[in-house]
């Protein structure tokens, strides 16, 4: 049976098991929730063609550094708006004709500790999180050598000017609550993720 003809439900137990991930894990990797990846594995869905074509790579043994995708990072302690945002960032990146493996975090340690794993070419990070914030975490970024050709973006629903000083005292750009899926896609040209005939580059 050919890698098309394999349910959704067979290769994220595949996955799963030759890798040892969690669900959760799986899905932190495949930037969905974990009910989304609990369906698929239930067969009480299927996935999106693109999660389809990600989860074949997968099985066929390509991780995010051996295919042509893009890793981007994105980080939010609001499950709503960190699903939001990844979706945005998918959305965006289709129309600028990137292909891009998207992961996300839900607190800035747990994507402190991702960062030196995934490497990724663009994080959006929320300023406003418990314990270490995202300006905190744009401190420790700066610090890893291997993460200097990669941009942060902030991400916020407070703007202030406490917040306006601290992000240019950093170099950092900052994108508003709600987002939306051109304000996404400029942060995404800014980084650099465009095809080379795109128009707006």
């Amino acid at each position: 049976m050919g890698e098309h003809e394999r349910s959704a439900s067979d290769h994220v137990s595949h996955i799963r098991t030759r890798d040892n991930l969690t669900q959760e894990g799986l899905a932190r990797l495949l930037g969905v929730s974990f009910s989304t990846v609990n369906a698929w594995e239930s067969g009480r869905s299927e996935p999106q063609a693109r999660h389809r074509r990600r989860l074949e790579q997968l099985v066929a043994g390509q991780d995010a550094a051996e295919s042509e995708s893009v890793t981007i990072l994105c980080v939010d302690d609001s499950p709503f708006d960190l699903e939001n945002l990844a979706w945005f960032v998918r959305d965006a990146a289709e129309v600028l004709g990137v292909d891009v493996t998207v992961v996300t975090e839900s607190d800035a340690m747990r994507a402190l500790i991702a960062l030196g794993r995934v490497r990724p070419k663009v994080a959006f990070i929320d300023v406003v999180m418990p314990g270490l914030d995202g300006l905190e975490l744009a401190d420790r970024w700066s610090e890893m050598p291997e993460l200097a050709a990669s941009t942060l973006v902030l991400v916020t629903a407070q703007r202030d000017e406490g917040i306006d000083l601290a992000a240019r005292e950093r170099g950092l750009h900052i994108l508003d609550k709600p987002l939306t899926i051109g304000v996404v896609g400029a942060a995404l040209r800014r980084a650099g993720l465009h095809t080379k005939d795109d128009p707006a580059a």
